[in-house]
């Protein structure tokens, strides 16, 4: 089985913060990428496994995929790293039985509609619902760490923020 270091919402995926920083705090060595949308397209595939140093595997996976290894073999051996390009993913990865009792917001982009958190990080009702339920109803635990130099946000201050 392999172990789960870090679970991370980042819109980006795979980037120099992921590859720099992140690695060297957190001994990984797979990246598992789930996003239908990327696992769908060779090409970008490609493209992010080529940002990932030659002793990382990485793997990008359906919702469906990703849920079936798990199942099958819980993602091998190896220390894991899950990205997730947003919340909703990873809040229906967490409902299908993807046990993750952490999960970082490093990079949730801005838009309008949106209320700005911690720079890199801004929450709609919809996704601060998801988090909410997510945290009441499975027990999972959500942090803000743009970079592994910040502190830690913890759920109760970004509902605080949220809030304002």
């Amino acid at each position: 089985m392999a172990k789960i270091e870090l679970a991370r919402v980042d819109f980006r995926l795979i980037h120099g913060q992921i590859i720099t920083r992140w690695r060297k705090v957190i001994n990984i060595n797979k990246i598992i990428v789930i996003d239908d949308i990327l696992a769908a397209d060779e090409f970008m595939t490609k493209v992010y496994a080529s940002a990932a140093p030659a002793d990382i595997t990485v793997k990008v996976y359906t919702e469906e995929k990703a849920l079936r290894l798990w199942g099958k073999n819980q993602f091998g051996t190896g220390a894991v790293m899950i990205l997730f390009k947003d919340i909703a993913t990873c809040s229906r990865m967490i409902k299908e039985g993807l046990p993750l009792s952490e999960v970082q917001l490093g990079g949730v982009p801005h838009t309008e509609e949106k209320k700005l958190i911690m720079k890199a990080v801004s929450l709609n009702n919809g996704e601060m619902n998801l988090i909410k339920e997510l945290y009441e109803d499975y027990e999972v635990n959500f942090t803000i760490q743009v970079v592994p130099e910040n502190a830690k946000m913890e759920y109760a201050e970004i509902v605080k923020i949220f809030n304002k």
